[in-house]
Order: structure tokens, then C-alpha cells, then sequence
């Protein structure tokens, strides 16, 4: 499982706490983390292609 970087927390946490009425709840990072995988809303697993597209637009780009 890889880690959580402060990217993601910060874009999750502007994305999903913000409207949340339960956000009050979630006072550490762990917590929110649990939160946002309970709801489903975490995606730790890279989608199908995703690292090759990164890869070929990083060659196309460099």
C-alpha cells in the first residue's frame, strides 16, 4: 500500500471535508484518511495505464 502524499491529503481535504458536515470528527490526518476510505472515496491503487501514460507523456514533454 503506498502512502498518502500532502498533495492528495490537501486536495481531499478541500474536495471532500469542506462540504462535510461530519468534518468537525476528523481532527489528524489519520482520521481523515479512515473517513475518506470508509466512504470509498480514497483511491489508493492507480487506475489501469495510468503510470505508462506518465511515463510517455514525462518522454513526450522532457
Amino acid at each position: 500500500m503506498r502512502t498518502v502524499n500532502q498533495e492528495v491529503v490537501t486536495r481531499n481535504l478541500l474536495q471532500f471535508c469542506y462540504t462535510c458536515e461530519d468534518a468537525h470528527l476528523c481532527t489528524t490526518e489519520e482520521a481523515c484518511e479512515a473517513c475518506w476510505a470508509a466512504k470509498g472515496l480514497l483511491d489508493l491503487e492507480e487506475e489501469n495505464g495510468a503510470e505508462e501514460t506518465r511515463a510517455l507523456l514525462f518522454e513526450y514533454y522532457a
